[in-house]
């Protein structure tokens, strides 16, 4: 009897060492994800500096969130109709021109309010259009057996990019302003567009016979009618709820931390910490058979962490059990990510890539009103707990009701398609 090989621990690069058309696309996504980490610190310092309304960042902010949810349904459409390659970079390259304008807009000796919002359109429906696409064409660029993998590789880029890229781009304004921010996202977005240009043709099973609105319902119908995707869509539906904790932070600091700005940037940080580590020994993932269970297991120690957070009411207590979130986060977003793509026929993986993305682009929006709700109705220092301890409720809750992903098999799945 052979003995069972050791899982990796470290993360897995076997994609990017043997696709190359999947390392062009890795390397022009981390290039993209940072030229954007400078425009989201950019954008609400110009915008606060030029009217000193806080609702005016927040009306911003809106207007790209709303915009990215509209570019993930019109993404998910075009991925399923014409060649991902050329939705990608077609949406990057309109992200190009959108980002030059900002920063000829903050040229000018009096920029105008109007333009910002008006780049904010074409930038939030080009993030979400080329997000969606490029989740799309992802599997058709490597093995089945290689789906976590690339799922963590590309989480890793997006938190490395959501700890740095901000930061470096708050002391590039300190000392030279908001238009260097923009002009760097738009060279960075330029490299993108013309890193996925020169990849070869991503040709999706077509559906032409469809107008765009009915492909879009039959799109969601698919997605929430099959057991495994919808199943997994639903899991995904505790994440979204958890993702508000940014919320509960400054209020936890000063009333039960007793701390400063200093204590709320180190908390603030804690999660893409426990991200990076996640993703950094994710390793294992890619031979685990019951992807459900890893769900299950990482969506509840993502809970588990706001309990643990809550329960000491000391800093480095709060900021481990924040790193533990994020930890548990990522893992399971690299294991959602893998069974949905898995058990999703090509001709609909444009449109059900949107789902997930757009899911994702809501997931702040409605946990922070999930969090606001908590905070409105128990004393500042048990929020985080309170939080914690609905979500570890919900995903014990959804783990007897979903008895199809609970029970997923990957080699069985594999041995019947």
């Amino acid at each position: 009897m052979t003995a069972a090989p050791p899982r990796k621990i470290a993360i897995d690069l076997e994609p990017l060492r043997t696709s190359r058309e999947f390392r062009t696309l890795f390397i022009a996504r981390t290039i993209s994800v940072f030229g954007i980490g400078f425009l989201v610190v950019a954008l609400p310092i110009q915008v606060y500096q030029l009217t000193g309304s806080t609702a005016q960042v927040a009306m911003v902010s809106a207007v790209i969130g709303l915009s990215a949810f509209g570019g993930t349904l019109i993404g998910g459409v075009a991925a399923d109709r014409y060649d991902r390659r050329t939705v990608i970079a077609g949406a990057r390259g309109a992200a190009t021109i959108g980002f030059a304008l900002l920063a000829l807009n903050a040229m000018l000796p009096d920029p105008q309010i109007w333009a910002i919002f008006v780049c904010a359109v074409v930038d939030g429906l080009a993030g979400g259009i080329s997000a969606t696409a490029l989740v799309a064409a992802t599997p058709g660029l490597i093995p089945r057996d290689k789906l976590a993998a690339a799922g963590a590789l590309m989480a890793l880029t997006s938190d490395l990019g959501a700890m740095a890229a901000p930061a470096l781009g708050g002391v590039l304004i300190a000392f030279a302003g908001v238009t260097v921010n923009y002009w760097l996202a738009a060279g960075a977005s330029l490299i993108t567009t013309i890193l996925i240009a020169r990849l070869g043709p991503m040709i999706p099973e077509s559906t032409h016979g469809e107008s765009p609105m009915r492909a879009i319902v039959s799109g969601f119908q698919f997605a929430f009618s099959h057991k495994v995707v919808g199943a997994t869509l639903l899991a995904g539906f505790v994440t979204m709820l958890l993702s508000g904790w940014n919320v509960l932070v400054p209020a936890y600091v000063a009333e039960v931390l007793h701390g400063g700005e200093a204590t709320v940037g180190l908390l603030f940080a804690a999660p893409a910490v426990g991200a990076v580590l996640g993703s950094l020994t994710s390793g294992w993932t890619g031979s685990i058979r019951r992807g459900g269970q890893v769900i299950f297991a990482a969506t509840l120690i993502s809970a588990a962490g706001f309990v643990g957070a809550g329960l000491v009411g000391a800093t480095l207590a709060v900021f481990f059990g924040l790193v533990a979130h994020g930890a548990g986060r990522v893992v399971s977003d690299i294991a959602r990510f893998a069974v949905v793509q898995a058990n999703t026929p090509d001709a609909f993986r444009g449109r059900v890539s949107g789902v997930w993305t757009a899911q994702i682009t809501v997931a702040v929006s409605v946990g922070a009103v999930v969090a606001g709700l908590v905070s409105s109705v128990v004393p500042t220092r048990d929020v985080f707990l309170v939080y914690g301890a609905v979500g570890c409720v919900l995903t014990i809750a959804l783990w007897c009701v979903l008895g199809t992903l609970r029970k997923l098999d990957s080699h069985k799945v594999a041995d019947e398609s």
